[in-house]
C-alpha cells in the first residue's frame, strides 16, 4: 500500500497496526453493511439456495479491502510502460483485453503522482509516485452475486468506463462471462499480478 513502513519494525500491517485513519472507517462501513444485510431474516429465510448472508459478508469485505486498500505494483520488466491510459476513456475495456506484440497480457496499473489524490480519501498523501494495480472487476461481481438483490449492488461495466476503476476481462470476459477472461485468474504461479482480487 502507498503508507510508510508499519510501526515498531512490523514486516507487514495488520488490523492493529493499520493506521486508525483507515482502518475505523473500515470497520464502519463493515458495520453498517451488517445491519442493514440483517434487516433481511438471514437465519430464519434465505434468499438464494446457493448463497447466505455469511457468503455476502465475505465478498463485501473482499471488494471492500480491494477498492480501499490500494496495492502498489510495478510494470512487467518486459514493458515497462504498460501501464492503464489516464483518464480512461469510456469505450476501454481495460489492459486485459490488449495484448503487446509478444503476446504478454498488461497489468491493470494506474500511475499515480505525488499531487494526484489517493483513491481512498483517508489514506495519507505519499510522498513519491507510485504505480497502483487496479482492483479487479471480480471482486464487485462476486459481491452482487452473492449478495440479496434489495442491497441494489451495481458493479461498473466495461461499455461504462467500468475499466477505469478496475481491472476487465483477466478472469471473466470484458463482457462478464465466467472464465473467459485473457488470463482466468488475478495471479499465475510465476508471480505476475494481472489486478487485485481482495
Amino acid at each position: 500500500m502507498p503508507l510508510a513502513a508499519p510501526p515498531n519494525n512490523a514486516e507487514i500491517y495488520t488490523g492493529d497496526t493499520l493506521p486508525e485513519a483507515l482502518s475505523d472507517p473500515l470497520r464502519s462501513y463493515l458495520t453498517n453493511f451488517t445491519v442493514t444485510l440483517n434487516t433481511f431474516a438471514c437465519g430464519r429465510d434465505f434468499y438464494s439456495p446457493l448463497v447466505s448472508c455469511l457468503d455476502c459478508q465475505v465478498e463485501y469485505r473482499k471488494w471492500l479491502c480491494a477498492v480501499s486498500l490500494p496495492r502498489c505494483s510495478e510494470p512487467s520488466p518486459a514493458n515497462p510502460s504498460g501501464v492503464t491510459a489516464v483518464p480512461a476513456a469510456p469505450t476501454v475495456t481495460g489492459l486485459s483485453a490488449t495484448k503487446n506484440e509478444q503476446q504478454g497480457v498488461l497489468s491493470a496499473l494506474l500511475p499515480y503522482q505525488t499531487s494526484t489524490p489517493p483513491r481512498n480519501s483517508f489514506l495519507p498523501q505519499f510522498g513519491s509516485p507510485y504505480q497502483m494495480l487496479l482492483p479487479c472487476i471480480e471482486s464487485c461481481t462476486a459481491m452482487d452475486r452473492a449478495c440479496p438483490a434489495f442491497l441494489g449492488i451495481k458493479c461498473p461495466t466495461a461499455q461504462f468506463n467500468g475499466a477505469a476503476s478496475y481491472g476487465i476481462g483477466y478472469i471473466d470476459g470484458k463482457d462478464g462471462d465466467e472464465k473467459e477472461g485473457l488470463t482466468g485468474m488475478a495471479q499465475d504461479r510465476y508471480g505476475n499480478v494481472w489486478c487485485q482480487l481482495g
